[in-house]
């Protein structure tokens, strides 16, 4: 869908005097120098510029010219029949070899002479050699490696840059029969391979050699006929015969390998070569073939054919030649005395002819065409030379035998209208193919038309219709709303210098339009002089013009002027300078009267349009103009070489500059014209540039503005649609980007992903961590998905066209004029694939604008249609302005009747808002410049409070009926999916066919949230006993709720499953799960509602039937019910029934829930039977104390009167006050209370109650002794003393408390030492640890800065962070908990008492606890080293329990005699209090950093916990306090 434009066309006269023809030239690259050689032997030297400079002049000498002698015999033979560039000269090779520095020449005598031409250095002409038989082609190889020589007398010779021999044999190859003609010809002297050629694929690993095969000749009538040409390919590396290629009619010695390797390319004459005129056979097919052309045959590496195309021209083919980037063939052709085949138009011009060919979707376009004057004087017979540049792929270099000097830069660009009709440069016709109603594959198109010549350059536009009251306004005067009705007119130059222009009868009806005409030709039975054409095409107006265009200069652009019927037609100066009264390019203006619009022309149809055309003075541009775009404010905007724009308005005589806000960053070979829109939308147009431009580097600008930096492919703008006009463009990472034009003066372009570099695997890369670079950096697709305004597209793909959408006439459901809002286009974007096929893409950016536009102006026809179609989340349409949906829900009712789109509504439905952070469009309201709502959340109480208030009405008329209560929940508490399906139910139920939406209102059910299966079930039932009673109505009311009764059991016999409930049921089955229906109707105890679910669900009958006949032989009606419930494991609802079902079934009620949990639903079921609530108590409290529940079982014994029971449960409790108290209630004696309070010490010590085990032995046992011993191990120091002295027993404060208190004394000490001696060690090993985490982190950070520096792979920056911060930290290590030091825990145990629970009691104390380790092992150099040590460190801050024992053994010891002990614990204690706390600041001012995955941040912050404070605890004495 692309054509070839001409950027610029340098046109210069060198001066080569007296020197006869210019006959070939070359490039150095390099030096940026050219030489030219004429015919007379004469070299001359140009510096490549804007304007060449001559450098020198040198001539080759007469021991070159002297010795060419062309055969007489072959002159004669070849004169009519040869074609190449020097088949009429001397010369047979004249090439730059950069590795020789020097030119290197080869005559047709055999002479191969170097003319040194370095730089600095005098040119010295040195003779290589002669070769017998003369030279017929040389040609060296793409790595100027190897030089390729063909004689006169059929030999091969391949030499090396020191001209050494390598190989020397028979082109035609080592076979018998090839040796044998070879050595005929030889010995015959004659010249039959003086005209072979030869070709060098691009990897110079094959060259291909087109001769004369002499193994095919033959004779005719005593006439020696010369043998056909035949292709053989040879190999480098063997220098052997590769292939032979299939033999083909008329071969003409003309190869041209394809530099990526892919075919050869070959053209056939059209008419057999023949020594003299008398030979036979033949003529016939000479002259058919005549008539169509000549043939490009293609050829791959093993000799087959792969396919040809015919060219238009029927002249003889004198040259094929290759663009560098293998996309352009151009094909010179001679001058021939047929006359083309174009009808009464065109006669034989008498002019060479170079033809630009590109291939796209198996189809040989003819792109570009330029014609030149046959040659006069030396020049006479000669035709243009050609070169492409070695390093641009689109550049042309010409070269005329009268010197003229051409350079021609070419580049890709579309022809789209703002409709989206697209123009194709093909040859002698133009296609036509409007994308915005439908895509036609190319090379297919809707219409075509015909052209006298090929088309050099093409514009589109839109004129106003015959009649319309704005033809001839500007566009600025013409409303938006009349833009549809206008034309499309196509516009064309020719190689010919003619202009050609075609019209639309509609809009752009293409189609129509040649049809009409068609239909106007057999009407009036005048067809078309000509040709037979097998396709009809359209007829073009082709204006006779006295003068020719611009002068006669050479034309090359055409560009419409916005909004009035005139050209500007963009021209190259002519080679004279002195013939031109201005510099630069010339612009001519060409105004266009409409004589007849052709076949739709209301007052003078005719077949094709007839114009007149007035062509106005010319204006020059002072400089090269490379490109041309419509100026939306009227005229052209016109893009100069270096990026400025100027302005061409109608009837202007000088270019106005646009000032340096419209000027592109650089020259951009594809512009494209601001829309009108924004152009009439802003305060001044000046301050709105008039183009984007796209350089050859990708570089995408609006004016002086960078949209991309780079890496831009193609552009695409439309003009117009939902949303304002929009920008899309494609990069290199093949993503599509949408961007509104309002957006452009503040947006940024952002990449998705990651360089291509940083994808690169590293070295030391593993699976794991490969997956975690992939997952860190996701591709374009992916990242891409996540942005509503890029998308992915195929690799490769170009945008060809945004074609804009219809305009709305009206608003929907009312006749008043709509406010200009537009539907989107079908195809909103059309991409073409790198094998030339279309694909339409609807980007989600302007699908969701033009949903977005629906849903403002409420057409939810308009917005349900473009969801379903572009499969847009159908959430979007309640989420947008939530929760006005609810109150609009009628409206979208009456926009969406048909029950199967409310259905896939309510389906599509999820919490949450795809609007917000983390939904499938968040950012999209932002993205249209729309403000975000601040409201509630879908689904939220203040969100659905707004909407309650406007359906309050609504809800009051239906709550009237007798289903009012349907539903278990308040509205204001239902969530988006259950308001949303209220909303609509409601809605269809108040329509007067309601019973229609049966299906809806049971969808509305199941998709709730939570479900609500049986209220759908419900309403099924309901609708099937209706079909089935006599007097059934057809209608579906509100009425008829959930909370009527279950159908009677009369209506269950014979069912037929057709009605609309059995419809309805099976829409259900596609939503919900068959067995979880069918468990709902069991549910229900509905046994025919269940049995209609297996009918309908195409579940086994058989299989169901026994179930559901079991269940309805149980009575009575309770037990049916148990026995359902059972069944669906209901077992509270089961329990229920079971208890209504009578006294007798109370055992087996008992032992449910005794099996299921269910003991406090029995009870209270059961509250009110005094004889069955003492059992169930007493049961009940048995499976409390299974459950370790004591205390509870406890109390439940008591309420049952279980007294013994709850004296052992309190007893497993530990609670041994309440176990004394029941004891007394039990009445025991004196004995049993002693024996009793024996086994509960024990129990209270083995407990870690000693506190509680010494007051019973001194309470209940009166035990002394044991009673301080026991307080002692309790390390109650204060509580053993107070009990001796009380009981006058001040012996054991010797004998017992005393030691006891020595030993915890010392213990105490050495914890203290050795816990104050692990915190510094921690410490220092701690401040270690950081330092280096520090160092490395410096280091990293330095390795960064210099990777980014000197452009260091991502990935090995992200080896080096692995390696020094520790990528381990993700895997899924665990670490146990510490305890505390010894003291801590052996003062743990207290004599506090342990207060129940309310809810659920107290659970019991696990006498088996597992003990936790003293610490947790550090290992060195992980991840988790530093968090590790600040663990330890904490764990071992002294404890509040060991202060305070600190304060009760120093007072002991004190009232022992024992002050410097007790001094010494404090001060050691003190000391490791102190060392903790300067542990503790110094990590508080150091922060251990938290990073990593969930997980591993969880175990980094428990390890990082900090003990509790113990600061404010009062413990030391002040006697003992140290002086600060």
């Amino acid at each position: 869908m692309k054509n070839l434009v001409i950027e610029r066309d340098r046109c210069v006269q060198l001066a080569v005097g007296e020197d006869g023809a210019a006959i070939s030239f070359c490039f150095n690259s390099v030096e940026f120098t050219f030489y030219l050689i004429t015919s007379y032997g004469n070299i001359h030297a140009f510096r490549v510029a804007e304007k060449p400079t001559p450098l020198w002049r040198c001539p080759l000498g007469q021991q070159l010219l002297l010795a060419e002698e062309i055969d007489s015999a072959f002159d004669e033979g070849a004169k009519g029949q040869s074609s190449g560039g020097y088949s009429r000269t001397w010369l047979t090779s004249f090439s730059y070899v950069l590795e020789l520095e020097a030119l290197c020449i080869a005559t047709r005598s055999g002479k191969i002479a170097l003319l040194h031409v370095e730089e600095g250095a005098a040119r010295q002409l040195e003779e290589v050699g002669s070769i017998d038989g003369g030279v017929a082609c040389l040609e060296w190889s793409p790595d100027g490696e190897l030089l390729a020589i063909l004689s006169g007398n059929g030999n091969l010779l391949v030499m090396n840059q020191a001209w050494e021999l390598l190989f020397e044999g028979s082109m035609l190859g080592s076979s018998s029969a090839s040796a044998a003609a070879a050595a005929a010809v030889q010995a015959e002297g004659s010249h039959l391979f003086q005209d072979a050629r030869l070709s060098w694929r691009g990897d110079g690993k094959f060259f291909a050699i087109v001769c004369r095969d002499p193994t095919m000749a033959g004779a005719t009538a005593g006439a020696r006929v010369l043998p056909p040409y035949r292709v053989r390919i040879w190999d480098r590396s063997t220098f052997e015969l590769h292939a032979v290629c299939e033999a083909a009619e008329g071969l003409m010695p003309l190869p041209a390998w394809q530099p990526n390797g892919r075919h050869l390319y070959v053209p056939v004459t059209t008419a057999v070569s023949s020594v003299d005129d008398s030979a036979g056979g033949g003529s016939v097919q000479t002259a058919m073939t005549a008539e169509l052309g000549p043939l490009i045959l293609l050829y791959e590496r093993n000799g087959l054919r792969h396919g040809s195309f015919r060219l238009p021209s029927n002249g003889p083919v004198w040259n094929l030649a290759w663009s560098c980037d293998s996309e352009l063939l151009a094909v010179v052709t001679a001058p021939h005395a047929l006359t083309p085949g174009f009808g009464a138009v065109g006669t034989g011009t008498g002019e060479w002819t170079i033809q630009i060919w590109h291939r796209s979707n198996w189809h040989w376009y003819l792109k570009h065409e330029r014609r030149y004057p046959n040659g006069v004087g030396p020049g006479a017979g000669l035709g243009p030379q050609l070169r492409w540049d070695e390093q641009h792929g689109g550049v042309l270099h010409v070269l005329t035998p009268g010197g003229l000097f051409e350079t021609v830069g070419l580049a890709w660009d579309t022809c789209i209208s703002e409709r989206g009709t697209a123009v194709v440069v093909d040859g002698q016709g133009l296609l036509l193919t409007p994308l915005r109603h439908g895509l036609v594959p190319p090379p297919m198109c809707a219409a075509r038309v015909a052209l006298p010549e090929a088309a050099v350059d093409v514009s589109i536009a839109s004129l106003p219709a015959p009649g319309d009251a704005f033809t001839g306004l500007a566009a600025a005067s013409i409303p938006a709303a009349s833009w549809e009705g206008q034309d499309e007119v196509v516009a064309a130059l020719t190689s010919a210098g003619r202009l050609v222009l075609a019209r639309s009868v509609e809009e752009d009806l293409w189609q129509e339009t040649l049809e009409d005409q068609e239909a106007l030709l057999t009407e009036r039975k005048s067809c078309a002089a000509g040709g037979d054409r097998s396709v009809s095409a359209l007829l073009p107006a082709v204006p006779s013009l006295d003068l020719p265009i611009a002068g006669g200069r050479r034309t090359r652009a055409l560009c419409w002027l916005y909004g009035s019927s005139s050209l500007l037609i963009l021209a190259s100066p002519y080679p004279e300078p002195e013939l031109e009264d201005g510099a630069g390019d010339v612009l001519v203006q060409v105004d266009i009267e409409w004589v007849s619009c052709g076949p739709g022309d209301p007052t003078d149809p005719r077949v094709s349009p007839e114009i007149r055309i007035t062509e106005q003075p010319p204006v020059y541009a002072g400089g090269c103009v490379l490109r041309m775009a419509p100026h939306t404010a009227g005229g052209v905007a016109v893009q100069l070489a270096g990026g400025e724009v100027a302005r061409f308005t109608v009837g202007a005589s000088a270019l106005a500059a646009c000032g340096p806000v419209a000027a592109l960053k650089g020259p951009c070979p594809v512009v494209r014209s601001t829309p009108a829109l924004m152009l009439g939308a802003a305060g001044s147009r000046n301050e709105v540039p008039p183009l984007l431009g796209l350089s050859p580097s990708g570089m995408l600008c609006w004016g002086s503005t960078v949209i991309a930096p780079a890496d831009v492919t193609s552009v695409a703008v439309r003009a117009r649609g939902p949303g304002g006009p929009a920008l899309l463009y494609t990069t290199r990472k093949n993503l599509l980007y949408t961007v509104l034009m309002s957006q452009l003066s503040s947006y940024t372009h952002r990449e998705l992903t990651a360089g291509p570099h940083s994808l690169r695997p590293s070295k030391r890369e593993g699976e794991m961590q490969a997956a975690m670079h992939t997952a860190m950096r996701p591709n374009a697709a992916t990242a891409a998905s996540r942005d509503v305004a890029v998308r992915a597209v195929e690799a490769g793909a170009m945008l060809v066209a945004c074609p804009c959408g219809s305009t709305l006439t009206c608003e929907p459901g009312s006749g008043t004029a709509a406010d200009g809002s537009e539907r989107l286009a079908d195809v909103p974007a059309v991409l073409q694939m790198p094998r030339g096929n279309l694909e339409g893409v609807s980007p989600r950016a302007l699908v969701l604008a033009a949903l977005v536009g629906a849903l403002r102006r409420r057409d939810f026809a308009e917005a349900f249609r473009l969801a379903s179609v572009q499969r847009v989340d159908l959430n979007l349409l309640v989420d947008y302005g939530w929760p006005s949906f609810l109150a609009a829900a009628a409206s979208f009712v009456a926009a969406v009747p048909r029950p199967s789109d409310l259905c896939d509504l309510l389906f599509a439905l999820r919490p949450g808002s795809v609007l917000a952070e983390g939904g499938a469009y968040a950012g999209a309201l932002a993205w249209l410049g729309e403000e975000i709502p601040r409201p509630a959340l879908p689904g939220t109480n203040a969100s659905l409070a707004a909407a309650e208030q406007q359906q309050q009405q609504q809800r009051e008329a239906l709550a009237k009926g007798p289903g009012a209560k349907r539903g278990t929940s308040s509205y204001k508490e239902d969530s988006k999916v259950t308001a949303v399906c209220r909303a609509i139910r409601e809605t269809v139920l108040a329509l007067p066919d309601a019973h229609k939406y049966l299906e809806v209102v049971v969808t509305s059910y199941a998709r709730s949230d939570p479900p609500h299966l049986e209220d759908a079930m419900r309403y099924i039932g309901d609708a099937k006993e209706r079909e089935l009673a006599p007097s059934a109505q057809p209608a579906l009311s509100a009425s008829n709720g959930p909370d009527q009764p279950p159908p009677p059991q009369q209506h269950q016999q014979q069912i037929v499953h057709s009605g609309p409930a059995d419809k309805a049921l099976k829409h259900l089955l596609l939503y919900a799960d068959a067995d979880e229906l069918y468990n709902t109707a069991l549910g229900m105890y509905d046994m025919p509602l269940a049995y209609m679910i297996v009918v309908n669900a195409q579940k086994d009958p058989g299989e169901y039937l026994s179930e559901l006949q079991r269940f309805a032989a149980i009575s009575p009606p309770a037990l049916q019910r148990y026995a359902v419930d059972m069944s669906l494991r209901r077992y509270s609802s089961a329990l229920r029934n079971l208890a209504e079902a009578g006294p007798e079934h109370f055992e087996q009620a008992l032992q449910l829930a005794r099996e299921r949990g269910l003991m406090r639903q029995l009870l209270l079921l059961y509250e009110d039977d005094v004889d069955r609530r003492p059992i169930v108590l007493d049961a009940y409290g048995e499976h409390l104390e299974t459950l370790k529940r004591y205390e509870d079982a406890a109390l439940s014994y008591m309420a049952a009167g279980r007294l013994k029971k709850a004296l052992r449960a309190y007893r497993s409790a530990g609670r041994w006050r309440m176990v004394f108290v029941v004891a007394a209630q039990l009445e025991f004696d004196e004995a049993a209370v002693q024996s009793l309070a024996a086994d509960v010490v024990e129990e209270l010590v083995a407990g870690g109650q000693a506190a509680d085990a010494a007051e019973v032995l001194l309470s209940y046992l009166g035990d002394v002794d044991n009673s301080v011993r026991t307080y002692t191990q309790a390390r109650e120091w204060r509580e053993a003393m107070r009990v001796s002295y009380a009981h006058g027993r001040s012996d054991l404060v010797e004998t017992v408390v005393a030691p006891a208190a020595a030993d915890g004394a010392a213990a105490l000490l050495a914890d203290a030492r050795e816990s104050e001696e692990r915190i510094r060690k921690y410490t220092q090993r701690l401040a270690d640890v950081r330092a280096r985490r520090l160092a490395m982190a410096a280091a990293v950070a330095a390795a960064e800065e210099d990777g980014a520096a000197q452009g260091m792979a991502d990935d090995i920056q992200s080896d080096v962070i692995s390696l020094v911060s520790g990528l381990s930290i993700y895997t899924d290590a665990t670490v146990q908990g510490h305890g505390g030091s010894m003291a801590a825990s052996g003062s743990s145990a207290t004599a506090s008492s342990r207060a129940p629970s309310t809810m659920g009691g107290r659970k019991a104390h696990r006498q088996g606890k597992k003990l936790q380790k003293a610490g947790t092992r550090i290992r060195q150099g992980s991840p988790l080293e530093e968090a590790s040590l600040v663990s330890h460190v904490h764990g071992l801050a002294p404890r509040a329990v060991v202060l305070e024992e600190a304060g009760q053994l120093g007072e002991l010891l004190v009232l022992l005699g024992h002050q410097e002990d007790a001094r010494t614990i404090q001060r050691a204690i003190a000391s490791w209090q102190a060392a903790y706390k300067e542990a503790r600041e110094d990590i508080a001012a150091h922060p251990v950093p938290v990073s990593g995955p969930p997980h591993a941040r969880a175990e980094m912050e428990r390890l990082l916990k900090p003990a509790q404070d113990t600061s404010s605890i009062a413990w030391k004495w002040e006697i003992f306090r140290e002086l600060a």
